[in-house]
């Protein structure tokens, strides 16, 4: 990681000016640390290290890590002020980042090279050229975890926030998008350049929404009997529907002449064909469920698709017996299942459906407390701050 730090001094140790480290002169010390006002008398009680982070946005003799030895305000009996003590003192902090610097989750607090500073009233600048990233919506691409005073971020780089994922069948919701940039409290000023980009991700969208209902028709079976000169039976829960005659299914045999001597058959029965129909409900189609929600746009979605998956057609009725036959004109077919939510782009929501749940809320470009933002604009910000 590309870092440089850039110190306001150690002045009175030998290195930058005022480099004297004895016969130091009040007058000096007013124009190294009165910045605001040096000109005129300076005390003793203007010159004690200011350690109170809450009120102090712009103080005389900051504290720091390096100031550490100067005696604060409330003075205690036990550290009486001294012009020594300001040996190696310092009035800023800065930080500087490389442009080529690439970071996931990139926690700032935890970098050494603030040497304790960030809590302390010292004002600090951290220049931030580099690109900060996230795959994770729980974790913002850049975060301060604990309390940062007198802190500006001059944003030149890139933070890209994670991307929300779609709606599922098991969880119709779309999940929220992540933030960009994440400040725990304090008292913090996030100065974007315009070629900073602070982007949330986008929320994911929701579940489609299940098809209509379908309804049952009718299934039919036909079945042949015959019987022999008599109406033919269907066997139980058929009815009979139809019959017709056939052939022959009974002779009767007759001789006639001298001795009866000549014989034919005569037919006295004939077949009797009938159909026997038996009809049933059909099953009631099963609804179909919709599509998947479109992921929401993020440094995980960089630049795919945000549209949601298109549900399934929609199930037709049929007849559980496949003897049957489902007659022509009964019943209907559910509907398609549906679409599922379009993803939000950067820091916007993802979309909604007719499903029970909801599309993701887009997420935050900068989230937390303690912050003031200048230069957002809708091309520096996407999320809300």
């Amino acid at each position: 990681m590309g870092l440089t730090i850039t110190k306001s001094g150690p002045y009175f140790n030998g290195t930058n000016a005022p480099s004297n480290t004895t016969n130091m002169k009040f007058s000096q010390l007013r124009n190294t640390f009165r910045l605001n006002n040096t000109s005129g008398a300076i005390s003793a009680s203007e010159l004690l290290r200011d350690i109170d982070v809450a009120n102090s946005t712009d103080p005389i003799v900051p504290d720091a890590t390096e100031n550490s030895g100067i005696a604060a305000n409330p003075i205690n009996t036990a550290s009486n002020w001294k012009v020594s003590q300001f040996q190696g003192a310092i009035k800023f902090y800065d930080v500087e980042q490389d442009a080529s610097d690439t970071n996931a989750n990139f926690n700032i607090s935890a970098l050494s090279e603030w040497n304790s500073n960030l809590g302390k009233s010292i004002k600090k600048k951290f220049t931030l050229r580099g690109t900060h990233t996230s795959t994770n919506t729980s974790i913002a691409a850049a975060q301060i975890l604990s309390a940062a005073f007198n802190l500006t971020l001059e944003i030149h780089g890139n933070f890209y926030g994670a991307g929300g994922v779609g709606g599922t069948s098991s969880s119709l919701n779309g999940t929220n998008g992540g933030s960009a940039l994440s400040i725990n409290s304090g008292r913090v000023t996030v100065d974007i350049q315009p070629s900073g980009r602070i982007w949330g991700g986008g929320g994911g969208g929701e579940f489609g929404a299940n098809g209509s209902q379908g309804s049952a028709g009718t299934c039919q079976k036909d079945t042949t009997v015959t019987a022999c000169n008599t109406t033919p039976s269907c066997p139980p829960g058929q009815t009979l529907v139809s019959q017709s005659q056939g052939g022959c299914c009974a002779l009767e045999r007759f001789c006639w002449g001298p001795w009866q001597s000549f014989c034919g058959n005569n037919c006295v029965g004939y077949t009797q064909v009938g159909t026997c129909r038996q009809t049933v409900a059909s099953l009631t189609p099963a609804t179909v469920i919709g599509g998947n929600g479109g992921a929401g746009r993020g440094f995980n979605n960089f630049s795919g698709s945000l549209t949601g998956s298109a549900g399934p057609q929609g199930n037709c009725p049929t007849c559980a017996d496949n003897t049957f036959t489902l007659q022509t004109g009964t019943g209907s077919c559910g509907g398609t299942g549906g679409t599922g939510g379009t993803g939000g782009e950067w820091g916007q929501n993802g979309s909604n459906t007719a499903a029970a749940g909801s599309g993701g809320l887009g997420g935050n470009a900068i989230s937390g407390s303690g912050f003031t933002v200048v230069g957002n604009n809708t091309n520096t910000v996407k999320g809300a701050i």
